[in-house]
């Protein structure tokens, strides 16, 4: 597996504080050359920027995002925080559209997307009204090599996304993987995991409290790796070799955090599991 930082890890620094969460006193002057800058020094094999902490498509500085990724895959993470809204305005669809045609531009091939958000899980019903704005935006992204990564972003079960996948019927469309958020909507994250395998060309990996009395709006706070309620290593396991797997953290609870050290240890925790593998030749988790 390639082994990731999505830039979401960084979103107090980036200027966006959840409720509850302490202002860290510090900001990274931008979402692009600064968060890859981040990811470099860890030195990890992608980074994927959220586009929400970039400068609009027609604003972006190609150039300058191209050089400072040099040597790193590139990943672009569409949508937060409410996506195509279940197909309920135009307004995303377009967005997206023209997120996907930069894309190339930047040396891109892989591109997270979603469908809703958390705000909209009660609407959850209405994901039949994606289908047609998905099968735009993935007979566009397939045109120009470039392939979609549905996630489940809190709106969705894993069998929704299945359904939603089955009724689009895109094979450039696939899954981006998030497990806490398979917690957030009452998922078995590893027979989500499973469910979804086949799928999957992406993971935002994080770990969490347990979700039991968690506004669902806020989610639960991310916790060192190996340390919450997600079920990382079995998870890792069922993953197919070629998926690229992101550190992300999500909500930070309040009080005093780190989220350098927090990814920093993440890395390390990743590194350490996929060490055996390496030694014996048969790296299932090989950080290439």
């Amino acid at each position: 597996m390639r082994v990731g930082i999505d830039s979401y890890t960084y979103h107090r620094l980036l200027g966006e504080l959840r409720p509850g969460e302490e202002d860290p006193g510090e900001r990274l002057p931008d979402g692009g050359p600064a968060v890859v800058a981040e990811a470099r020094a860890l030195g990890v094999q992608a980074i994927s920027l959220e586009t929400c902490y970039l400068d609009s498509p027609s604003l972006l500085d190609v150039a300058a995002l191209r050089e400072a990724a040099d040597g790193l895959e590139l990943v672009l993470s569409w949508g937060a925080p409410n996506g195509l809204e279940f197909g309920r305005s135009a307004a995303p669809l377009d967005e997206l559209l023209e997120w996907i045609l930069l894309a190339p531009r930047l040396g891109c091939r892989l591109m997270r997307v979603v469908a809703a958000g958390p705000r909209l899980r009660t609407h959850a019903d209405e994901w039949p009204n994606t289908v047609e704005p998905l099968r735009r935006a993935t007979a566009l992204a397939d045109a120009h090599g470039l392939e979609l990564a549905l996630e489940n972003h809190g709106d969705l079960t894993a069998g929704q996304v299945e359904a939603l996948l089955e009724a689009v019927d895109e094979p450039a469309l696939g899954v981006c993987f998030d497990t806490a958020n398979a917690l957030r909507v009452g998922d078995d994250v590893l027979e989500a995991a499973r469910l979804l395998v086949p799928a999957v060309r992406m993971v935002h990996l994080k770990d969490c409290e347990p979700v039991e009395g968690v506004d669902p709006l806020v989610g639960p706070r991310s916790v060192p790796f190996g340390e919450g309620a997600v079920p990382l290593r079995e998870v890792l396991e069922a993953l197919p070799p070629h998926a690229l797997v992101c550190e992300e953290l999500g909500h930070l609870g309040p009080g005093h955090v780190d989220e350098r050290e927090l990814v920093r240890q993440a890395v390390d925790w990743l590194r350490t599991l996929a060490a055996p593998a390496e030694a014996s030749e048969a790296p299932a988790l090989g950080l290439r």
